[in-house]
């Protein structure tokens, strides 16, 4: 069986970069995060000329989880079809469970996939690093649930426990994460809230993603945008279930993160 290369994916390219062009921008969901109701809202982002009329007949959250589950389903039917390698495809499916996705990723051999999750690791050890400190919980509550594979040791992470936040964003200061740690932390300890945390992280990964709008050969792109309308997918159910419960506008626009566009 002849090996694929990555001239064969030619036409996934292709076809991944005229759907990128109907990506929504975090700039329309900020503007629909104004919107009073959930159709007000919805019209935004339909205006945008992204998603179904039938958007407009979901009533409740479970109708809205609903129409998103068959969205992404639809998502990965259709990139089943343009990705030639279907282990690509398992590393999506294994999204969240980032280990089992490691080692899926190395059987591709495509340094962009495998250092994408070894972030996602990172960031999810930090995320973890920085619950177990605030809820006061025993490092050995820490050693049982830190993931193993990031560019960070997991050692490294274990020592950091006993640190205080300020010298664990120091630690961090040569990593590509020192940043948007930084920035969560400060929002942690003076609103108490991760949500910031979590966004800032989320926008990292979604900067490394953008990476593969500059790869012209390769299922490198074909990845990226599955990740970066799965995405999408979930700010779109952040807009609609904050306006089904009334969520201030503040509060929905500090959970959108940057988008792919």
């Amino acid at each position: 069986m002849k090996k694929i290369s990555r001239i064969d994916y030619t036409y996934a390219v292709g076809r991944v970069r005229a759907l990128e062009k109907k990506l929504i921008s975090r700039d329309v969901f900020l503007e629909s995060a104004e919107e009073e109701d959930f159709l007000s809202a919805t019209k935004i982002i339909f205006d945008a000329g992204y998603f179904l009329e039938e958007m407009e007949e979901i009533k409740d959250t479970k109708e809205l989880d609903i129409f998103l589950k068959k969205e992404k389903e639809s998502l990965i039917k259709d990139m089943f079809g343009l990705c030639l390698e279907k282990k690509i495809m398992k590393v999506i499916e294994e999204e969240y469970c980032p280990e089992d996705a490691l080692k899926t990723a190395k059987e591709t051999g495509y340094p962009f996939i495998i250092d994408y999750v070894r972030h996602r690791i990172d960031l999810g050890n930090l995320k973890i690093l920085a619950r177990i400190k605030y809820l006061d919980l025993p490092q050995d509550k820490l050693k049982t649930i830190i993931m193993d594979g990031g560019f960070i040791e997991t050692e490294k992470i274990l020592k950091s426990y006993s640190l205080s936040y300020f010298d664990i964003s120091e630690s961090l200061k040569l990593s590509p994460y020192f940043e948007a740690w930084g920035n969560g932390i400060d929002a942690l300890q003076e609103n108490e809230t991760f949500v910031t945390l979590e966004r800032e992280f989320e926008n990292y990964l979604m900067r490394y993603l953008r990476n593969a709008r500059y790869i012209v050969f390769g299922p490198e792109p074909v990845f990226a945008y599955v990740l970066a309308k799965k995405k999408e997918l979930n700010l779109f159910r952040i807009i609609g279930v904050g306006k089904m419960n009334r969520l201030t506008e503040k509060i929905i626009k500090n959970r959108i993160s940057e988008t792919y566009v």
